[in-house]
């Protein structure tokens, strides 16, 4: 993330010796915005489970998943990911699959206790590349 920021922030420099101040405040409105935004995803992504649900939130977006309709659980480790939902801050997660064709790629800090839970609930929860 530290490069992420340097980079957003790096892209303000050129604009500071501009004379025209129209695109200084271009420049300094959206990187602000993207900043808040990277800010917001990583103060707010987290994880929580009841006793149907599981609960995802990451900055602005948020979702549902019934434990019961999830079909399938793998471990993953690598920065390519096979997902379009990723409300994660680690490359290191968990892939879930659920419903029919739906999948969201998540990493909790306690990836095991958090596939025990899971699993507990919906115990026909297929697991794979399972660490331990």
């Amino acid at each position: 993330m530290a490069i992420t920021y340097s980079i957003v922030i790096g892209t303000t420099i050129p604009v500071l010796w501009s004379e025209d101040i129209t695109a200084f405040y271009v420049v300094m409105s959206i990187n602000s915005l993207v900043l808040g935004l990277l800010t917001w995803l990583i103060l707010q992504t987290n994880y929580s489970l009841d006793s149907k649900n599981l609960f995802w939130k990451s900055g602005p977006f948020k979702g549902t998943i019934a434990i019961n309709s999830i079909k399938k659980i793998e471990f993953h480790n690598g920065i390519i990911v096979p997902t379009i939902w990723k409300p994660a801050l680690s490359h290191v997660g968990l892939i879930i699959t659920y419903n029919n064709y739906d999948d969201i790629y998540i990493s909790p800090e306690k990836r095991e206790e958090f596939v025990r839970k899971l699993t507990a609930i919906n115990p026909n929860i297929n697991l794979i590349n399972q660490l331990t």
